[in-house]
């Protein structure tokens, strides 16, 4: 093959992503892989030896009836087989092992990198597409390059011993077999291409079909009640027949390389067998040397077969390491300043200055909104759904940056500080409550370091977790399932607290934190966190405004604007919004 050609196989424009595969993931291993390496040399020249102890056995014992050579020649197969057998385990076992720390390494960059990106990313993403990263398109990579390498060195060399054996036997019929070989690649040109676009799509659809299912599995709850079973499985279904249909169309191109390799190799075999019979006839040639020769052709044609598969193995691969090097190139838009400094607090105050915000694409959702929140005192924020009393918590933590405006807490900009003391400094309850498929206590604890089980004993008292978590058959050490699956929503609301509780931060976010607890639990754990709240900066979003009257301050979110600030004596009284909402929440008691 020309080099013009064997550049095209390669995808010269995607051989940086392979150089970086191979220094960052294979190189530190280059020990490991030149033993590899070595023993599939090895391995090719027992196939040679192999071939050519056939000789002797058609020239000395089937033809001269020798039979003082018989045992030496079966000792020596033998011993071929033995060391050729030898040698095939041990590189089998070599590249696995070179394999799977390369996965390993891989899948833990991958998701190290992942977890620098901000929440925006993930908002954009589909679950199953980066699930598949770590599955589909890191064993691909894998794959290329790996058993790529083994079947370039194995196969390579194999075949390159057999020709060199048949020049040897018949420098005239082996040269004519050689001209015939670079015919057989030109279809891999052709079809490369092909099969790389289509593994993109492959890819892509396999991660769409990720995502459906992990949806319907987390929603399966909302399917049932609905009587959707039917529709998602047909949803699943077209998914699944677009993955089929695609490696179809992948299963018909590699196809479609076995008969040109096929009638190929008939045509090598006819023709040795015409050219050499003749010889043969007229003397040229031995029958041992003529079966070397033949036999070579046959022992060649597997590893030109995978010579010829390996065309579409490295397409694959190339597409594989574009989408992996992609990712790997996506980066944080929130991140540390060049002179961020950790946050100082001797007090929590935290001031909010003209902020204005928009999420990518859409309307503004916070307008010129200036508010104080003071140390030691609760804030509520209450308004109608998508007023932007979230977003205020998100640009709080730094999810996303402030566009316009800022916010400082205890006089420093949250932008010249680093992210890790900012959060460190916070604690966060949602009302969209997230568990880990762990221990309850480890789903309260969450990281923090140094907690004794009396700690975490505390913090679920305070919560009023305690009373159910024993009550559980294995206590603390019950296994919460997979998003806390085999709790109540109340009882996932109260390890949220706990964690918060434990935690112990200065500054102190609850979104809707008590709006899936029953009315007992609500006055319990109200009660716990109204003793969580003394001494921090509390800020509380809250739709039940019985759960935020005693609030030092309460400030009224309308299309994303502050509307009313006040007590709630005082807002009453000034009889606006705030009056009007808690007038129809109230109406009926």
């Amino acid at each position: 093959m020309k080099l013009k050609n064997i550049l095209e196989l390669l995808k010269i424009t995607a051989l940086p992503n392979v150089k970086k595969m191979w220094m960052t993931y294979l190189f530190p291993q280059r020990g490991k892989i030149f033993l590899g390496a070595l023993l599939m040399v090895v391995a090719s020249s027992m196939e040679a030896f192999s071939v050519k102890m056939l000789q002797p056995v058609f020239d000395e014992i089937f033809i001269s009836k020798n039979k003082d050579v018989l045992t030496l020649v079966g000792l020596q197969i033998i011993g071929i087989f033995a060391v050729k057998g030898f040698a095939i385990y041990y590189q089998q076992v070599v590249m696995a092992r070179v394999g799977l720390n390369m996965v390993k390494s891989l899948q833990v960059d991958l998701f190290s990198h992942m977890m620098t990106l901000d929440v925006e990313f993930y908002s954009k993403q589909n679950s199953g597409q980066l699930i598949n990263y770590f599955i589909g398109d890191v064993n691909i990579a894998r794959d290329a390059m790996l058993n790529g390498l083994t079947v370039l060195v194995k196969d390579s060399c194999t075949v390159v011993f057999l020709i060199v054996l048949m020049f040897i036997k018949s420098p005239e019929m082996a040269a004519v077999m050689f001209i015939t070989f670079p015919i057989a690649f030109y279809p891999l040109i052709y079809y490369g291409k092909k099969v790389r676009n289509l593994t993109s799509t492959q890819q892509m659809s396999s991660g769409g079909l990720f995502g459906a299912l992990a949806q319907s599995f987390q929603g399966i709850r909302i399917i049932k009640s609905y009587c959707l079973e039917k529709e998602e499985i047909k949803k699943i279904g077209q998914n699944a027949n677009a993955i089929a249909e695609i490696s179809l169309k992948m299963t018909k191109i590699s196809a479609r390389m076995s008969p040109m390799m096929e009638f190929m190799g008939g045509v090598a075999i006819a023709g040795t067998l015409s050219y050499g019979g003749w010889r043969i006839v007229n003397g040229k040639l031995t029958t041992g040397d003529f079966m070397v020769f033949l036999m070579a052709i046959v022992a060649a044609y597997k590893p030109l077969k995978g010579l010829a598969n390996l065309s579409v193995r490295v397409q694959m691969g190339i597409s594989a390491l574009d989408r992996l090097f992609n990712l790997f190139h996506s980066f944080p838009k929130i991140k540390d300043s060049e002179n961020a400094k950790p946050l100082e607090l001797s007090k929590s105050l935290i001031e909010v200055k003209n902020l204005n915000f928009t999420y990518t694409g859409e309307k503004e959702v916070l307008k010129n909104v200036s508010v104080n929140f003071e140390p030691n005192k609760t804030t509520a924020i209450v308004g109608a759904s998508g007023s932007g009393k979230s977003t205020l918590i998100n640009l709080l933590l730094r999810f996303y940056d402030v566009e316009k405006g800022e916010i400082l807490i205890n006089g420093q900009n949250i932008k010249d500080v680093t992210i890790k003391s900012l959060r460190e400094n916070i604690a966060f309850v949602s009302q969209d409550v997230v568990l880990f498929d762990d221990t309850i206590k480890n789903n309260i604890i969450f990281g923090k370091e140094g907690v004794s089980e009396e700690d975490v004993i505390k913090a679920s008292m305070d919560a009023a977790a305690h009373r159910f978590i024993v009550e559980q058959e294995k206590g603390y050490d019950t296994m919460v399932g997979e998003r806390g699956s085999n709790l109540s929503g109340g009882q996932k609301q109260m390890i949220s607290i706990a964690r918060a509780m434990l935690k112990d931060a200065p500054i102190l976010l609850l979104d809707e934190a008590t709006s899936a607890l029953d009315s007992k639990s609500e006055s319990m754990v109200q009660e716990s966190l109204e003793r969580l709240m003394q001494g921090r900066t509390t800020i509380v979003i809250a739709h039940r405004l019985s759960t935020i009257i005693n609030a030092d301050k309460i400030c009224v979110f309308d299309d994303g604007k502050i509307v009313e600030m006040g007590s709630h004596k005082e807002l009453l009284e000034l009889d606006g919004y705030y009056a009007k909402l808690y007038n129809l929440q109230f109406k009926n008691h």
